[in-house]
């Protein structure tokens, strides 16, 4: 599979947004896209109202209208970031659209402080099947805890993608182990520049990366500039290693019902 992922600037503007990426995807081709984590409107807010007016619906909004329209038009998958509104709600969602058609959303599940602040919590772990290809989505700090990504895996997942707006480099390390201890290749994407709030200034590091089911960083993104990786991965399933011939079964292990 050719995946691409997008390192760049988010600005708080939907259509200048929208229009970065159109310009890579009249350059190059892959058939999976991978945008940051909130990549339609920006991650700093001073206040849930301000964040809740800048929140859409999906799939009816603006956003993923617009990415729906790209991606038929480009015949790729598209994983982008928004905030998304339901009711007097507001989710840090995924959003996963292919060759025209909506797919689905994932509601990050694991917040930061600051984001309890803004953000409702989502409660459901997916994995959304497209041409045959189960992909698992996470956003940010949910690739902390280890078990968003086994579920995923016990779920079918043959990637997992990882949208992500981060400052340092804990987030970079952890990807390796994931793919590490899943066997399952993943890839992160994060942003770069700044925003900042009263009382609140934040930096991105960059350095989205692609990590092989082995554990091999295939790509990394520079540091605190824009980039366009593409990268093709072997998506063949890895249930074996130098020291374990069946890693489903040592997992399964943890799952036994007395």
């Amino acid at each position: 599979m050719r995946v691409g992922f997008l390192q760049y600037d988010i600005v708080h503007d939907v259509n200048q947004n929208l229009e970065h990426l159109q310009c890579y995807l009249q350059q190059q081709k892959c058939e999976v896209v991978i945008l940051p984590e909130l990549s339609m409107c920006g991650y700093l807010f001073e206040s849930r109202r301000e964040l809740f007016l800048s929140a859409e619906y999906v799939p009816s909004g603006m956003s993923t209208q617009a990415m729906l329209a790209l991606s038929k038009q480009y015949s790729c998958t598209i994983i982008f970031g928004l905030a998304e509104r339901e009711k007097e709600k507001v989710f840090n969602t995924a959003v996963v659209v292919s060759k025209g058609r909506y797919i689905g959303k994932y509601r990050k599940i694991h917040l930061s402080d600051f984001e309890k602040k803004l953000f409702d919590r989502g409660n459901e772990n997916v994995i959304f099947e497209v041409d045959g290809i189960k992909i698992g989505v996470q956003i940010c700090f949910d690739l902390w805890f280890p078990e968003i990504s086994r579920e995923q895996l016990r779920m079918g997942a043959d990637i997992l993608c990882v949208l992500a707006n981060f400052g340092g480099e804990t987030t970079y390390h952890i990807s390796k182990i994931r793919a590490i201890e899943n066997l399952t290749p993943l890839v992160l994407c994060n942003r770069i520049g700044s925003e900042s709030i009263p009382g609140m200034d934040a930096e991105f590091l960059g350095k989205s990366t692609v990590v092989d089911a082995s554990g091999q960083r295939v790509y990394i993104a520079p540091e605190k500039e824009e980039d366009f990786g593409l990268c093709d991965i072997d998506l063949g399933k890895m249930r074996s290693n130098v020291i374990c011939s069946n890693f489903d079964s040592e997992i399964a292990f943890h799952y036994q019902t007395s």
